[in-house]
């Protein structure tokens, strides 16, 4: 792509990108709008001290993350008219608090991947290991296919997990550190009727 096609898709993404966020050089205020912040709790989770936040919340926060290029930082404003029985600063904290439980989420589920992947390379391994010994003796050929087949598949499944799942974990983590540069809430005066 040359210099010049490079620069009108940047002005275009830019334009693009103005219609739906604030966009001042490379941060993009980002603003979310909701009626109440209960519609955001998640009623089964959680107890009197923390509140724990559904996923509408941050599956919005995915998308605009996606969404966005990379040379944007993104401060996100989360407008709720009705706080309802929670004090102002009481929401920002479980608003951070569940971005914190989110990113840890992710980290986990790395872990998680890795773990799975390592235990389905060792099988793969000694399923194949096994395939080998076995071809040597005077066994039925379909018994060495399985075998052979299966740590085939092991090993592949291992990869998989590995490299291509793995990454898009990685990259969820890197979104949220990169780009995310803040999370805010505000108060909208509530409707009159």
């Amino acid at each position: 792509m040359n210099k010049l096609s490079l620069h009108k898709t940047q002005e275009w993404t830019r334009e693009i990108l103005k219609d739906y966020f604030i966009v001042d050089g490379n941060t993009l205020t980002a603003e979310l709008y909701y009626d109440t912040f209960a519609e955001l709790i998640d009623q089964n989770m959680g107890n009197d001290k923390v509140e724990k936040l559904n996923e509408i919340l941050f599956d919005k926060i995915n998308e605009i993350l996606t969404l966005v290029p990379r040379k944007y930082q993104i401060h996100f404003l989360i407008h709720i008219r009705d706080l309802g029985e929670y004090e102002f600063e009481e929401v920002e904290r479980i608003l951070k608090q569940n971005l914190m439980l989110k990113i840890y989420g992710f980290t986990l589920e790395r872990k998680r991947r890795h773990i799975t992947s390592l235990s389905l390379l060792f099988g793969g391994v000694l399923l194949l290991l096994a395939s080998y010994f076995l071809s040597r003796l005077e066994w039925p050929q379909i018994i060495f296919d399985v075998i052979n087949i299966s740590g085939t598949l092991l090993v592949w499944e291992a990869a998989d997990v590995s490299l291509i799942e793995r990454n898009e974990e990685i990259k969820k983590v890197k979104q949220y550190v990169t780009k995310f540069k803040d999370i805010r809430l505000v108060q909208d005066e509530p409707k009159k009727e």
